[in-house]
């Protein structure tokens, strides 16, 4: 048989179980209503956690829950939307007809027991008829008198029952006020408090990779020969060194102006024996402790590069150069 119950946040929902029954399944509505919304169960005083659902994430959560006969237990919500719960009552239909079958057999022998105290009443006037010769209207006065007495044992009957359900919306209801307000505030604060955790491990972390990046990163330093030279990205790979042959890719620019005058940065990278004299001397000299993946800017002064004469027609005389350097290779 099945059964069924559909949760509003900020709700309880108690009850002493009759019927053993299980819980199979909770979800949310069709209402897309966004946000977290958890389902507890109280048993005992105690709240535990059965699930936690998301609209468009998880909306649904498969149960196996099975709850007695005597168990006195509370279901409520948090969220913002209601959260549904179904499953079946864990007992045989032929139980619940033999429960019925008892209750009308009962009340069936009460009416018959109810109908012998009539038909006595009947009997003992017929022989007052035969003995004192009673009139009529007595004998309509004393079936009146039966019919009271078996109505006000049909209303005792019932008053248990009345008495029991009033006695149950009482319990729903000082459930209802017992709301546990505490307990709400308490996860709130449990919840403000994992928060402001994640925000602090949030901000460590950055403040740690902006540390690490400026590391990473030192100052642009300026040699004594003039040579200006700027690690924008540290390398992590072979280091190269004087009598390595090292392969890079670079942009030439006139520091004067701006203006590319030569570049490899497609196609074969460029390759030299570093410290032979080779390349100018600003280059054995800024390109000398780079890392494979490293960038460099090196700021060369003329005489450490073509000096008074120049290289016509792109690098004017006593011109200052400027290099961005990426190491791709270091060979032996």
């Amino acid at each position: 048989m099945f059964w069924g119950l559909k949760i509003m946040p900020g709700k309880t929902y108690s009850q002493t179980v009759e019927y053993p029954f299980k819980v199979t399944m909770a979800c949310l509505g069709q209402e897309p209503i966004l946000g977290r919304h958890c389902l507890f169960v109280r048993i005992e005083d105690q709240d535990y956690m059965l699930c936690s659902l998301n609209f468009g994430q998880n909306e649904q959560q498969s149960l196996n829950l099975v709850f007695s006969p005597g168990e006195e237990i509370v279901f409520h919500s948090t969220g913002k939307g209601p959260i549904y719960l179904s499953g079946m009552y864990d007992i045989d239909d032929e139980d619940m007809d033999d429960d019925e079958e008892s209750d009308a057999m009962d009340e069936d022998e009460d009416e018959e027991d109810y109908v012998d105290e009539g038909e006595e009443d009947d009997d003992e006037e017929e022989e007052d008829d035969d003995d004192d010769e009673i009139d009529e209207e007595e004998v309509k006065k004393l079936k009146a008198d039966a019919k009271k007495s078996i109505n006000k044992k049909a209303e005792k009957k019932a008053a248990p029952v009345k008495e029991e359900k009033k006695s149950e919306k009482k319990v729903e209801k000082k459930e209802e006020k017992k709301t546990p307000a505490k307990e709400e505030k308490k996860a709130e604060k449990k919840t403000e408090k994992k928060a402001e955790k994640k925000a602090e491990k949030k901000a460590e972390k950055k403040k740690a990779e902006a540390d690490a990046e400026t590391e990473k990163t030192p100052k642009k330093r300026t040699l004594s020969s003039g040579l200006v030279i700027e690690d924008i990205t540290i390398g992590t790979g072979a280091k190269a060194k004087s009598g390595k042959r090292v392969g890079v890719r670079y942009i030439g620019k006139l520091a004067k102006n701006g203006k590319v005058f030569d570049q490899n940065t497609k196609g074969a990278v460029f390759k030299f024996n570093l410290g032979k004299g080779e390349v100018i001397k600003g280059w054995d000299l800024g390109v000398n402790g780079m890392n494979i993946g490293g960038v460099r800017r090196l700021t060369i002064p003329s005489h450490l590069a073509y000096g008074v004469r120049g290289a016509p027609p792109d690098i004017p005389p006593n011109s200052t150069l400027i290099f961005e350097v990426k190491m791709i290779t270091v060979g032996k």
